[in-house]
């Protein structure tokens, strides 16, 4: 199980050079729309793109326009449930969290609190503060019911504006309170309703991760093991979470309004950024099969499948992916009690649970789990093989006829179908 650090950086320089090829002037500055081909920017978009060029550590050449773009769509107004935050272009005007949680994170990670002509992070922060309602989760704005995901998103986002803000407290509680009691997972709906999927409980836990939460925890443990359980890291989607969509009601001037938003998942790179973070061993396993499929299903632009079936390509199609290759990057691998093996032109590290054990053997005792992977992966194949050589073999020597030969060969055959079969229904 290997993941080649080469072909993980073209791979990002890819996505990347997709950004800087599709950012738009604006009178006011510049940005980018959720379909990257086509205008007016957008302040979610445009905020999701820097973190990408942040978390990616590449400079952007237009980043004092985008931000010049971000503070103009800023809103300001005397009512503080309302000033500070983003709109969508689709919520008339109203900032939703939605919006804020994605620029709000970018200009904590990237530190513009101090930045000259910016915008105002003081009143994002405050914003995200006023709109957390009162059970403890967030909705699109205040009064909206608290959703798992988006809650995970004011949290994110008050994790690099302030870290020690009571309210993170607040969020982390409803989000534990919401964990399935059975499965250990999270759902989508409104206050985690629904079945636990792989794309709730990844971001779930990449958000306690970036919380710095006790992840050793058996309930917390126990949603790891679900998720590793149910990922399938051969697809890039998760066919029970491709798509989380509802309305938000509100009221202007008076008038009842409503708008409808559409939240496209991609649930192999959120859940590959969340087992990255396992708090006791990171499983190579789904870790490495994950970014073989991530690196196999790039598109030639630099994004990934547009699950929603349009044309183009979309910022969410290509941001989780982007996140997934820079934690790969970023692997924390050594843990306190493991031992650093250095060699000329190898560096190993070897886990408390094996000291002692020389490195050879580990070594061949990962070949044996090959091999058996590999005879478990193909028995059926290789004993169809092997019928059809040794039948032909027993022709050729006249010890069956062409006819014992056929009959033979229908057993190997049945396994061999129900064995693929079975592969192909198990990667849907």
């Amino acid at each position: 199980m290997i993941i080649d650090i080469e072909v993980m950086n073209r791979k990002l320089d890819l996505a990347i050079n997709l950004l800087r090829r599709t950012y738009t002037p604006t009178r006011v500055g510049g940005g980018w729309y959720h379909q990257l081909d086509m205008d007016p920017p957008g302040p979610t978009a445009t905020g999701v793109a820097l973190t990408a060029f942040h978390e990616a550590n590449q400079r952007f050449e237009h980043f004092a326009e985008a931000l010049s773009f971000l503070k103009s769509r800023q809103i300001t107004a005397p009512n503080p449930d309302v000033a500070g935050g983003w709109a969508m272009n689709t919520s008339f005007g109203l900032p939703v969290v939605e919006a804020t949680g994605w620029v709000a994170r970018f200009l904590g990670l990237a530190r513009c609190g101090h930045i000259d002509g910016g915008p105002d992070v003081a009143g994002a922060y405050r914003w995200l503060l006023c709109n957390q309602n009162d059970d403890g989760g967030w909705g699109s704005m205040r009064g909206c019911p608290s959703r798992t995901w988006l809650t995970c998103l004011a949290l994110r986002a008050l994790a690099q504006l302030d870290p020690y803000a009571p309210a993170i407290g607040r969020g982390v509680d409803w989000l534990l309170s919401r964990q399935d009691r059975v499965s250990c997972g999270w759902g989508a709906g409104v206050n985690a309703a629904g079945p636990p999927t792989v794309t709730h409980t990844g971001f779930v836990l990449l958000t306690l991760s970036e919380l710095r939460i006790d992840r050793a925890q058996e309930h917390i443990l126990n949603a790891y093991t679900w998720l590793e359980k149910n990922l399938d890291p051969s697809a890039i989607d998760d066919p029970q979470a491709r798509i989380e969509s509802y309305n938000v009601n509100q009221t202007i001037d008076g008038k009842p309004v409503v708008w409808h938003t559409i939240l496209v998942h991609y649930g192999l790179p959120v859940a590959l950024s969340a087992l990255l973070r396992h708090p006791i061993c990171p499983p190579p396993a789904p870790i490495c099969a994950g970014f073989a499929t991530i690196a196999a299903t790039q598109l030639d632009d630099g994004s990934w499948p547009n699950i929603q079936g349009g044309q183009g390509a979309s910022i969410w199609a290509l941001w989780p992916f982007v996140q997934a290759l820079t934690d790969i990057s970023r692997l924390p691998l050594i843990r306190p009690a493991d031992q650093l093996v250095l060699s000329p032109g190898l560096v190993a590290i070897q886990r408390q649970e094996v000291r002692g054990r020389p490195l050879t053997s580990l070594l061949r005792t990962q070949r044996w789990l090959a091999v058996a992977r590999f005879f478990a992966r193909f028995w059926a194949s290789l004993l169809l093989i092997l019928s059809v050589v040794t039948g032909l073999l027993l022709v050729g020597a006249g010890r069956f006829g062409w006819q014992d030969f056929l009959l033979g060969l229908i057993l190997p055959i049945g396994l061999f179908v129900l064995q693929e079969l079975r592969q192909r229904h198990g990667k849907r």
